[in-house]
């Protein structure tokens, strides 16, 4: 069972199914796949599913240019708006950076969720 969910969660950074660790997640750079193309799973449980993974985007969005501004204004004598213009367009760019990591977390909190209550299938 550890093994298992350890499994489970070393498949979100690699962007696989969770259920069965083969069939990708996504079918291009920013489209999902309905289903896995291995075992057949669906990924999206029920509609509005992924407003969590927006949350997470968001949070790996914030997180970078605070941590990023709060080193750089530590450790650099570099003044205001020159920090301002490095990590403006980190914030700005991070929702598209951070999407495909975000939808992977998220897919897999949901099998883990879903996955103790609901018979999964496939398992």
């Amino acid at each position: 069972m550890f093994f298992e969910l350890v499994n489970i969660l070393l498949r979100r950074f690699k962007l696989r199914c969770p259920c069965c660790g083969h069939g990708h997640l996504f079918q291009t750079t920013f489209r999902l796949r309905v289903r896995c193309e291995a075992c057949g799973e669906r990924f999206e449980r029920e509609p509005g599913q992924w407003f969590g993974a927006v949350y997470v985007n968001l949070l790996l969005t914030l997180v970078l240019p605070v941590v990023g501004f709060t080193v750089t204004q530590t450790l650099t004598s570099l003044s205001m708006s020159q920090q301002i213009g490095i990590w403006t367009p980190v914030a700005a760019l991070g929702p598209l950076a951070f999407y495909r990591l975000s939808q992977g977390r998220w897919t897999s909190i949901v099998f883990l969720g879903e996955g103790l209550y609901l018979p999964w299938p496939n398992r």
